[in-house]
């Protein structure tokens, strides 16, 4: 139940932020973004819709083997949300042409992301499920509104402590490509995630 809420939540904001890609006529206004920006700067503008951009590689693993992924890359970009259902793959790979070259080598990859959690799954009072975002949501109605804002985590295991009120690590195979949900692409990455670091840690 709290998973549907949430994934609802993220489609509502999408929806907004995205304009015709859920039946808007045309583009509305986007709302000045609240809560801190996990880069430390303004959350970036939304350009009009273009073709994956040329993007430099971005793979500079530590020595431990692991990659940075910070949302300054990870949202370097604008992904336009087709307007309709994508119903096979042909559909999807096309959408997914918008994510640069230089991303989607992140693929596969083992990467540390740094921002804040949102719940979607609970388990005996533990989070096996949550959205990891660049912005510290400020109610349970706010959030990432880009699709490129956030990456979906699931946790191996048990679970682990809910930690919504600083900002948190993640370390865990990243997927880069579209994620679909009745259709409809609702996101771009996803974690299985490993371990999940507390900010003073």
């Amino acid at each position: 139940m709290r998973r549907m809420f949430v994934m609802a939540v993220v489609l509502a904001g999408l929806a907004m932020a995205s304009g015709p890609a859920f039946a808007q006529s045309a583009p509305t206004a986007k709302a000045a973004p609240r809560g801190e920006s996990i880069d430390g700067g303004p959350a970036p503008a939304t350009p009009a819709a273009a073709a994956a951009p040329a993007t430099a590689a971005v793979i500079k693993k530590d020595k431990d083997g692991t990659v940075n992924a910070d949302f300054e890359t990870l949202a370097s970009y604008t992904f336009a949300v087709p307007d309709m259902t994508v119903s096979n793959h042909v559909s999807v790979a096309q959408a997914e042409k918008q994510i640069p070259a230089g991303i989607k080598q992140l693929d596969g990859q083992t990467v540390r992301i740094r921002g804040f959690m949102m719940p979607i799954k609970e388990v005996q009072g533990k989070t096996t499920e949550f959205l990891i975002t660049r912005s510290q949501p400020s109610c349970c109605f706010s959030g990432a509104t880009e699709i490129t804002e956030f990456v979906t985590v699931k946790v191996a295991g048990k679970g682990c402590d809910t930690m919504m009120d600083d900002a948190i690590s993640v370390v865990g195979k990243l997927h880069v490509g579209a994620v679909t949900d009745s259709g409809f692409i609702v996101g771009l990455y996803q974690l299985d995630g490993d371990k999940v670091i507390a900010s003073d840690n």
